[in-house]
């Protein structure tokens, strides 16, 4: 038996994807996530070798928009989330920076509360759950949900939580939205390859930006603006997503090429979000003080 285990869910993004269903611009939706696993795995020291790892990072959807069409921009409100009581940390071979220092797969399940994860015996941490996967068909082909891109997909941003916005490009009619991979608690870096993994409500609200451009996604919080590259390299991805935020500071502001690339040197923060699949993903972060100021 399988627990928790999702019906609705799709493992890559692509715009041969049936919807489950459809949602307007400035409707409300309870999205319900699987874990990491699909509820494949249930107790604590679980033997890993038989979960079914071409079955894992499940994203629910996807969901016609209606109105979104190719050039326009889907900005995707993330209202709320509620996790289930159970939170699944794994470790392994392979898995994460330091995975060759590991004999053996292993797995623990986790007791959660409303605003803990109880990782052992007087051991509790408080949860900041944030959506790991979120995207829309590519413009070409089929992308597993365990990979990132223009599209979006497995992003693993900390930010992507309650009171954020998240944009991204739409390439097909009706955009073909899915989101999941809700974690409960995740470091930046992600540097064992997974958090603490957790089936989870999620209400959105989704907005049509038309004929706006986007190459990459976008992260909206009150403390600023996330630009999100993702690279087979991790110099790769540094130089997509500063080249984004220096761009962006350019085209807002009126400045030069130069200047825009002191000021984000002075007041702009470069960070990573995960550095563990094929593809890494890092982040450019333009504080809201530039924007108050340029308002």
């Amino acid at each position: 038996m399988k627990l928790e285990e999702k019906a609705n869910v799709i493992y890559s993004f692509s715009a041969e994807q049936q919807p489950v269903a459809d949602l307007a611009p400035g409707e409300i939706l309870v999205v319900e996530t699987a874990d990491c696993f699909n509820g494949q795995i249930i107790e604590s020291g679980q033997e890993l070798d038989k979960i079914d790892f071409a079955r894992i990072r499940p994203a629910t959807g996807p969901f016609y928009i209606a109105g979104a069409e190719p050039g326009d921009v889907l900005e995707v409100e993330i209202l709320e989330i509620k996790t289930f009581e159970r939170g699944i940390m794994v470790a392994g071979p392979g898995f994460g920076v330091l995975g060759n220092e590991i004999k053996g797969r292993m797995a623990k399940v986790l007791k959660l509360t409303e605003s803990n994860a109880i990782l052992a015996d007087g051991l509790s941490v408080p949860l900041q759950p944030m959506v790991g996967v979120i995207g829309v068909a590519p413009e070409e082909g089929e992308i597993g949900c365990y990979y990132s891109g223009p599209h979006g997909g497995s992003l693993d941003a900390k930010e992507i939580r309650p009171g954020s916005k998240v944009y991204l490009p739409v390439f097909h009619s009706g955009a073909l939205l899915a989101l999941g991979g809700v974690h409960a608690l995740m470091g930046d870096g992600a540097i064992s390859g997974a958090g603490i993994e957790v089936s989870a409500e999620v209400k959105i609200q989704v907005e049509l930006v038309k004929g706006a451009t986007l190459e990459t996604p976008r992260v909206e919080t009150p403390e600023g603006i996330l630009f999100l590259a993702s690279a087979e390299k991790l110099e790769e991805a540094i130089n997509a997503v500063c080249r984004a935020g220096v761009h962006f500071l350019q085209e807002n502001y009126g400045f030069s090429f130069s200047e825009a690339y002191m000021v984000a040197g002075a007041a702009c923060h470069l960070q990573i979000c995960q550095v563990v699949k094929p593809l890494v993903t890092v982040k450019f972060f333009v504080p809201r003080f530039l924007q108050v100021l340029h308002e």
